[in-house]
């Protein structure tokens, strides 16, 4: 028998001694055996009688905090526009469009909101 003979014979030897023993060495691992269970059965629908249920409403607790912006937002005077001083001017130079700064307006609860929009003459196309 030569040298690679006797080693593959150990190696088939060491292999098979441990497919045999593998199943019983991972059991004795386990420290306590498995118990089956029973899953519970349920209901089938429809066969619990109808009962009548019970609720309690609690008011939602009323923080005094606002919740944002009530629409529609109206504006009541064009007057109080501000505008920038540049304005948009059109790419060849030759007509500044006016550009608002500032619009002040009215939501519907009555409280003022102010816009506040970007130079657009700082806009790079």
């Amino acid at each position: 028998m030569t040298l690679s003979q006797e080693r593959a014979a150990i190696r088939a030897g060491v292999s098979s001694s441990r497919v045999s023993s593998l199943k019983r060495d991972l059991n004795s691992l386990e420290t306590s055996r498995r118990r089956t269970q029973e899953l519970n059965t349920l209901e089938r629908k429809g066969q619990r009688p109808a009962t009548r249920g019970r609720g309690v409403w609690n008011e939602p607790a009323k923080t005094g905090i606002g919740g944002g912006i009530a629409s529609p937002l109206v504006e009541l005077d064009a007057n109080q526009r501000a505008w920038w001083p540049n304005g948009l001017a059109s790419t060849d130079g030759l007509i500044v469009l006016p550009a608002i700064k500032t619009l002040k307006l009215q939501d519907a609860n009555g409280e003022p909101v102010e816009v506040q929009l970007a130079d657009v003459s700082a806009v790079t196309p």
